[in-house]
């Protein structure tokens, strides 16, 4: 199943003359549920390109979708639900 993923703006706060902290909030359910809900923050000065600043984000962003993603193989392998299977009926009490 996909991840339906939303951005949205968080904050913004003044650090100084002409910077800025801007958080932006990744949320991505799957099948209705939330899967990753984190903040991301990121520096911002009036001389920078706010272009450079939203694909630096984005690649940070993509870098936790992927390991979400990653992980989610892992967890739903099959060699891991037989082990828990077998763990299950040769572990005793």
């Amino acid at each position: 199943m996909a991840l339906t993923i939303l951005v949205t703006r968080k904050s913004v706060i003044k650090r100084g003359a002409g910077l800025w902290d801007i958080t932006l909030n990744l949320t991505c359910t799957e099948g209705g549920l939330e899967k990753i809900n984190r903040d991301f923050s990121t520096h911002y000065g009036a001389d920078q390109d706010p272009e450079l600043i939203i694909k630096k984000l984005q690649t940070v962003m993509q870098e936790a979708i992927s390991d979400y993603k990653a992980e989610q193989v892992v967890l739903n392998h099959a060699k891991l639900t037989a082990g828990i299977t077998y763990l299950n009926a040769n572990l005793m009490g």
